[in-house]
């Protein structure tokens, strides 16, 4: 409470309860976002683009299907990641050539993005 009024803090907690939607992020090395959309959508899943910020995240709001076992996930055109972890990768604005050395690399979603943006040269 002495870093937040009651209301505030009232807020914060209820928003930490709420549980976060599962999101995807497309590798554009392997598959275009609108293309995947619609194969997923033809499985039973119901998602939207992630947000406006967002080129590669798709936001997965149910799905008939496991997410993680669909023939596109295991051929590798996504992958399972928060929409947070999306963030640092596109702060960095990493491009093909540059050097990178990821010291949190576990389980390597953010390695992984970053190596898409750099179209795997670098």
């Amino acid at each position: 409470l002495s870093m937040f009024g009651p209301n505030e803090c009232l807020e914060f907690l209820e928003a930490s309860d709420r549980s976060r939607p599962l999101v995807v992020r497309v590798n554009t090395l392997k598959a275009r976002r609108k293309d995947l959309a619609a194969a997923l959508m033809k499985r039973g899943v119901r998602l939207d683009p992630l947000a406006p910020w967002s080129k590669v995240g798709l936001k997965i709001h149910e799905s008939t299907v496991p997410v993680g076992a669909t023939p596109e996930y295991l051929a590798g055109h996504y992958m399972l990641q928060s929409a947070a972890s999306m963030c640092p990768v596109m702060a960095m604005g990493v491009k093909p050539g540059d050097r990178v050395l990821d010291m949190s690399a576990a389980p390597g979603g953010k390695t992984s993005y970053i190596c898409q943006l750099m179209r795997n040269k670098g």
